[in-house]
C-alpha cells in the first residue's frame, strides 16, 4: 500500500470558448503544434499561448457561464510504457490572464475565477504524435492560478492518472480536495473527493458544536489489489464533522466504471463542495 498525506502534495477565439474535437488533431503533429491546436490564441498583452475558457462555475445569479482568458504552459509531461504501447501524459495549467478583448488583467480581476487545467494523452504516429484522450478546460486551481506541479500516479495494473490537491478560502470557509485526472476513452475523467474542511473561522467551533467542521485526512493506495480494474484509495479522518469526533475513521473509495473514484454514501465529507 502506498501511502500519502496531502501535505506532502503540493501538488499544489475571443468571446467563445474554442475546444478541439479530436477529430481536429488526429493527424500526426508535434506536441507544440497539438498544443496550439487546443489553446489557439496568442494573447499580445500577456504574450502566451492560451484560450478563452469558463472560469468557473454557472453564476448562481444569472444561471450563465463567465468566460476569461487563460494564458497556458505544460505543467508536467512525461513518456510511459503502457499496456498499449508508448504513451505521452502531458497536463497543462492556465492562470487568468487576459479578457475576452485581450486587455491583461489584474489579480484584483481573477481573484474569484477558477484556475484552469487540461490533460492530454498522446500516442505515437510514425515520428509525431496523435491526440488518444483529451479534456483542455479543466476547472482546477483557486484565485485565478491552474494547479501546478501535478503528480504523474500509477492507479491500477494499466491506470496512468494525475494527481493533486485543490484548496480554496471562501469567507472563512477552508476546503481541501483530492483531484484525480485519468484517461477514459476519448476524454478525461475527473474525480474530486472532499478532504480537509475547517469552519472555524466562521465561529462554528464556539459554544455550539453541532456545525463544527475541522478535519485532518491522510489517503493511500492500495495496491494489493483492484476493483473495476483500478487500485481503492483508502481515506483516514480525523477531527469533527458537523461536530460529530472521528478518531481514525477509515474509508474505501473505488472506482466505478464511467464515473471515477466516487465517495460512498457514509464518507462524511461526501460531496463536500
Amino acid at each position: 500500500m502506498t501511502n500519502f498525506k496531502l501535505s506532502q502534495i503540493t501538488l499544489s477565439v475571443v468571446g467563445a470558448i474554442t475546444l478541439m474535437s479530436l477529430s481536429n488533431v488526429a493527424s500526426a503533429k508535434s506536441v507544440n503544434e497539438i498544443i496550439k491546436e487546443y489553446y489557439p490564441i496568442y494573447n499580445k498583452a500577456q504574450q502566451c499561448q492560451g484560450i478563452i475558457a469558463p472560469s468557473g462555475p454557472y453564476n448562481g445569479l444569472t444561471g450563465e457561464r463567465e468566460f476569461t482568458g487563460y494564458c497556458i504552459e505544460i505543467d508536467r509531461q512525461r513518456v510511459l510504457e503502457t499496456d498499449k504501447g508508448k504513451r505521452l501524459y502531458i497536463v497543462v495549467k492556465g492562470n487568468a490572464s487576459f479578457n475576452e478583448d485581450g486587455e491583461a488583467l489584474e489579480y484584483t480581476d481573477t481573484r474569484f475565477d477558477s484556475g484552469l487545467v487540461g490533460m492530454l494523452v498522446l500516442k505515437p504516429q510514425g515520428s509525431s504524435w496523435q491526440v488518444e484522450s483529451a479534456n483542455p478546460t479543466i476547472n482546477a486551481g483557486s484565485f485565478g492560478f491552474g494547479l501546478s506541479k501535478w503528480r504523474l500516479q500509477k492507479f491500477g495494473p494499466n491506470a496512468w492518472g494525475f494527481l493533486n490537491k485543490h484548496s480554496n478560502v471562501i469567507q472563512g470557509y477552508y476546503n481541501d480536495y483530492l483531484v484525480i485526472l485519468i484517461p477514459d476513452g476519448g476524454g478525461i475523467k475527473e474525480s474530486w473527493i472532499g478532504m480537509d474542511h475547517n469552519n472555524e473561522d466562521v465561529g462554528k467551533c464556539e459554544e455550539n458544536m453541532s456545525e463544527c467542521d475541522n478535519t485532518k485526512t491522510t489517503f493511500a493506495i492500495d495496491s494489493r489489489k483492484t476493483v473495476n480494474g483500478f487500485y481503492p484509495l483508502e481515506i483516514t479522518l480525523n477531527g469533527f464533522v458537523k461536530g460529530k469526533k472521528y478518531h481514525n475513521a477509515t474509508y474505501r473509495i473505488h472506482y466505478q466504471k464511467n464515473k471515477g473514484y466516487i465517495e460512498p454514501n457514509e464518507y462524511p465529507l461526501k460531496d463536500n463542495y
